[in-house]
């Protein structure tokens, strides 16, 4: 199908005309026969170096926002103010409308993804249509698809996703928000109903250079196009506050508080949190003022819900959420997940810097004597966390096996050099082969200490010199035992 009749309005040019326009993408990978290829600003280059290689693979014409400065063989337009016309194209390509979407964002260090698929399970209890996007790939209702890989896809990705979705209701969207999308402005102008700040830790300074610029990234999503303030879990940052810049400052004070100590803000809760049962709830909320009872095994995750439901107050009444209360809330694939084994239990988690570990350790430590711990420090990144990984790691844990987390270009060595540093070998193993570890942590499990394995969580496979190595932590631990069974 031709779909250039459709575009012609927002470009407002005959240059196009007699030809076929049957895709749309500023990536020029994705260019296909008769592909409109958009070349736009991005992060470290313009699409218009791209232009030779989008002609080649059949692109029938050219959209950029500043001049080639050479002859193509194919019709170029240059459009002033691309970047603002961007969002009606894709709408209009795909001919959907923007009432047919409520857009939810949501950032922080750690518990994006936790918070963004629970509340798209909330959602679905309803038996209502909802999108989730984010690490995990993305979600049509329940049907997982696979993304590029980035946490936060580019808007044209988006709308590839997002033009399956012909549902004749109001379709929820959740989006996961990294610092990096933030920073790199990737999500545009799209309009978001709701967005929402659950903390922010240092991270990925690797990116960032600087820890205010990592906030500042952070705090952007206020500035979003939101129509509704920002939500920011306020007590999650108050350690922060104090050496905030007066533009933060003014930047927080266009949000609203989501808080269990701040009588003022806008949504407040209380927590009773019982770790081996059902905690107590209390949520006054603008639109949502409810008690209730959920089971989770880490207090944080029954904070993630409590910032899921503050997503999604203004979508659901208290009479949907008495529907959905009964049914077991699902958390992701590796994210606080427990196996509860004959063996003992095990914990694994995503947690790959310094605060989320403590975040997970500090807490273990409060039910069990004992910790073992299996994790490691991903290649080619932020390498001032390693050594403090490490230290939060030699806290909390009585036994620690070090190993391999996607090592990609970088020589498993230099990678321990830095985690050790500063930091004591006692009652430390350093193996890189991970499954090795995984084997000889097990060994030291029992019914009476816990055994933690971080840092990959729900993936798939181990990056490795660029190659994709097949490996998930669930499955090498079920794998082991099911062996050691057989035996």
């Amino acid at each position: 199908m031709n779909k250039l009749p459709i575009i012609k309005p927002f470009i407002n040019s005959n240059l196009f005309d007699d030809l076929c326009v049957s895709s749309i993408t500023d990536d020029s990978r994705d260019v296909q026969e008769n592909s409109l290829f958009i070349a736009r600003q991005g992060v470290g280059s313009h699409g218009n170096e791209f232009i030779g290689d989008a002609i080649q693979k059949g692109a029938s014409c050219i959209i950029t926002d500043r001049e080639l400065g050479e002859q193509v063989d194919i019709p170029i337009l240059y459009l002033e103010n691309l970047e603002e016309k961007i969002l009606k194209i894709l709408f209009s390509f795909y001919d959907l409308s923007e009432d047919d979407f409520v857009f939810h964002g949501v950032t922080g260090t750690n518990g994006k993804t936790t918070t963004a698929f629970i509340a798209h399970n909330i959602i679905r209890a309803l038996n209502k249509p909802s999108v989730y996007i984010g690490t995990l790939g993305a979600m049509v209702n329940d049907n997982l698809l696979k993304t590029k890989g980035n946490t936060t896809p580019g808007i044209f990705e988006i709308f590839q996703i997002l033009k399956i979705c012909k549902f004749h209701q109001k379709i929820s969207i959740f989006i996961e928000i990294s610092s990096h999308a933030l920073a790199q402005k990737r999500l545009g102008n799209l309009p978001f109903s709701q967005t929402l700040l659950l903390n922010i830790q240092s991270d990925h300074l690797d990116y960032h250079k600087t820890e205010s610029n990592y906030i500042d990234a952070k705090l952007s999503i206020i500035e979003l196009n939101n129509k509704n303030p920002t939500i920011i879990f306020i007590d999650k940052i108050q350690d922060l506050l104090k050496n905030f810049s007066d533009d933060q400052k003014k930047q927080l004070s266009k949000s609203q508080f989501l808080s269990s100590t701040d009588t003022s803000a806008a949504f407040k809760y209380s927590l009773e949190y019982n770790p081996s049962g059902s905690s107590n709830i209390k949520l006054r909320f603008p639109n949502l003022c409810l008690d209730t009872q959920v089971s989770l095994f880490l207090k944080y995750n029954a904070e993630n819900y409590i910032s899921a439901i503050a997503l999604i107050a203004e979508q659901i009444s208290l009479d949907e959420f008495e529907i959905v209360r009964s049914n077991s809330i699902k958390l992701p694939q590796g994210r606080g997940e427990i196996l509860k084994l004959r063996e003992g239990n095990i914990l694994i988690d995503f947690a790959h810097d310094h605060q989320s570990i403590q975040n997970i350790l500090s807490e273990l430590a409060n039910y069990h004597d004992e910790i073992i711990l299996v994790f490691g420090c991903g290649g080619d990144r932020d390498k001032s966390k390693r050594s403090k990984m490490m230290k939060i790691a030699q806290d909390f844990a009585s036994k620690i096996f070090f190993t391999s987390d996607n090592n990609r270009y970088e020589p498993f060595s230099s990678i321990v050099k830095d985690a050790m540093a500063g930091n004591s070998y006692t009652s430390i193993e350093i193996l890189e082969d991970r499954k090795e570890a995984i084997n000889l942590a097990l060994q030291c499990l029992n019914k009476e200490n816990i055994l933690v394995i971080l840092g990959k969580g729900h993936e798939t496979y181990m990056d490795v010199s660029g190659k994709k190595v097949p490996f998930n932590d669930k499955d090498c631990v079920l794998e082991i035992l099911d062996n050691e069974i057989n035996k």
